[in-house]
Order: structure tokens, then C-alpha cells, then sequence
């Protein structure tokens, strides 16, 4: 759980820019905009998730519980 993360994370933001450029070009600003909001949620979701492991493995660390 390392730095595949964050290349992962830029991936996805590598391809929502793509998207959103493609579709922008194409006149669909309303899908791209979706499309971007879409990314957004995804990448919030793993942080998210990464966040909890972080204060569980914090709670673990000092025997909190």
C-alpha cells in the first residue's frame, strides 16, 4: 500500500482529463462535467478508505481500545 496509490490515483485523474477534454471538444460540457464529478468521488473514496486503515492502524499502534 505504497506508492501503487498514488499512481493510481493519478491515473485516474490522467484519465478524467482525458474524458473531459474529449467530451468538451465534442460539445457535451453537461457529460464532462459528470465525468469529472464522477472521478472526484472515486479518487475521495479510496482516501477515504485509506484514512480509516490509517486511524485504525494509529488506534492499534497505542492501544487505544
Amino acid at each position: 500500500m505504497g506508492i501503487e496509490v498514488v499512481f493510481k490515483i493519478a491515473g485516474i485523474g490522467i484519465a478524467v482529463a482525458v474524458a473531459c477534454q474529449l467530451l468538451k471538444q465534442a460539445g457535451r460540457d453537461d457529460i464532462a462535467m459528470l465525468t469529472a464529478l464522477a472521478g472526484l468521488i472515486i479518487v475521495i473514496t479510496i482516501v477515504l478508505s485509506l484514512t480509516g486503515s490509517l486511524f485504525d492502524n494509529l488506534r492499534k499502534l497505542f492501544d487505544l481500545y
